[in-house]
């Protein structure tokens, strides 16, 4: 585990600067106001050795987006509107998903729940709980959690690749799902676990991250922002909104000296480790796996 941590901030120092300098081709997030079209080629490789050139060009263009992601849109208007929202379980085609625009009531936030996984590189989202009534979706159906995750809009069937991650391949959305239909996922698809710890945050500091959090996400949408595996992903962009809500001493600097990239920034399991050390999250860890997820009471951890 220690020799693949170094392997990861080695490749962390190697790539991140040289991928934020790059500006590749934004035009494949189709988003409500703005007529875009999938570019005829796909952006130009940046690879390094022979076999990695060979996978990073192993890649359509003109492939369908992944059926169970889209973009999380916030609708302006009067209280907070979500369109995009998916809801229910995975469906048996595993193509057509149910997606909800939701009403939400930020007033009725109970708590804010670190989510993440740690196969592979990881994953990490936020999860809001609310009170009843706080999610209601068109028809009148409410919801009890959301999930809030950064991540790399792939195509299928190719999913996600980790030298496409560094290679400015993918659109960065933001994911929100029920914490039903994002557990189901994760242990029936991608045949993987979930681990949640509660973060000690006060009423007023869950309440201003998820204002940072819907306009984030309003922000991603605007700029069209490419997925980088360490500069702008799943665990740096929440990172960031709770180094907002928290006192320095709770914070992780999102760069080290030198401005290189910093590993605790970017790697689920050391974000981890470093948030629960400085007592942002909570000792307890809550593991969701194939043996309780169709059960788990996210309200009772």
């Amino acid at each position: 585990m220690k020799r693949s941590l170094l392997t990861i901030a080695a490749i962390i120092t190697l790539f991140s600067a040289s991928n934020a300098q790059q500006k590749p081709a934004l035009n494949q997030l189709p988003l409500a106001d703005a007529d875009i079209s999938v570019p005829a080629v796909p952006p130009p490789s940046r690879s390094v050795g022979s076999v990695i050139h060979s996978i990073a060009n192993n890649w359509d263009p003109s492939a369908p987006f992944s059926y169970n992601q889209n973009p999380a849109q916030l609708i302006p208007g009067f209280g907070v509107t979500l369109k995009n929202v998916r809801w229910g379980r995975t469906p048996a085609d595993h193509k057509s998903y149910t997606w909800e625009t939701v009403s939400i009531n930020p007033a009725l936030i109970e708590k804010v729940i670190f989510g993440y996984k740690t196969y592979g590189t990881g994953h990490s989202l936020l999860i809001f709980v609310f009170r009843e009534g706080g999610v209601t979706n068109s028809r009148g159906e409410t919801t009890r959690a959301l999930t809030f995750g950064a991540e790399a809009w792939s195509r299928a069937p190719y999913g996600y690749t980790l030298f496409h991650a560094m290679n400015g391949r993918y659109p960065l959305i933001w994911g929100v799902t029920t914490f039903e239909s994002f557990a189901d996922y994760v242990i029936t698809v991608n045949k993987q676990n979930l681990y949640l710890k509660n973060m000690n945050l006060d009423r007023a500091q869950a309440a201003r991250l998820f204002e940072l959090q819907l306009a984030r996400l309003d922000e991603t949408n605007r700029n069209k922002e490419i997925y980088n595996l360490f500069n702008n992903s799943c665990t740096n962009n929440p990172v960031n909104l709770i180094n907002q809500v928290v006192p320095p001493a709770q914070r992780i600097s999102l760069t080290m000296v030198g401005n290189i990239v910093n590993p605790n920034a970017s790697l689920p399991v050391l974000a981890v480790r470093k948030y629960t050390k400085n007592g942002l999250l909570q000792t307890a860890t809550y593991h969701v796996g194939a043996d309780n997820y169709a059960t788990f009471d996210l309200l009772k951890i």
